[in-house]
């Protein structure tokens, strides 16, 4: 039988399998992993749903290519990751989780730095 943390193991030896992985800026590299729980709500929200930190490696399957990402947070309606490449708004992907593989459509996507880019996407059929 597997042992419980044997998933995060798993994702490790994927993560650092891919050729292509996010490099996180200076600015984000001192604390990013340390954010849990929900995010703070601002006054002029204007989200559908509440989103949650979910701070870890991810790997995103675009057609043949494997790409090493950090998931950023979670809501109901989907997912923010960051990304080494540019992905396209309406393109489908799927992004290996720890727990489960999860099929996204790209919603939106900005360049933090020359190998990391916020992409956020919404949860596909």
């Amino acid at each position: 039988m597997l042992e419980f943390d044997n998933g995060q193991k798993l994702m490790n030896d994927l993560w650092e399998a891919t050729p292509a992985k996010v490099d996180l800026p200076d600015f984000l590299r001192s604390a990013y992993f340390s954010a849990q729980g929900p995010e703070p709500l601002f006054h002029d929200n204007r989200r559908s749903y509440h989103r949650y930190f979910m701070r870890g490696k991810a790997v995103l399957k675009r057609g043949p290519s494997m790409i090493g990402t950090y998931t950023k947070d979670v809501s109901r309606q989907g997912v923010a990751f960051l990304s080494p490449i540019a992905l396209l708004p309406k393109e489908r992907v799927k992004l290996r989780v720890p727990a489960t593989e999860l099929n996204l459509e790209v919603t939106r996507c900005r360049r933090l730095d020359p190998k990391c880019f916020e992409c956020g996407a919404k949860f596909a059929l």
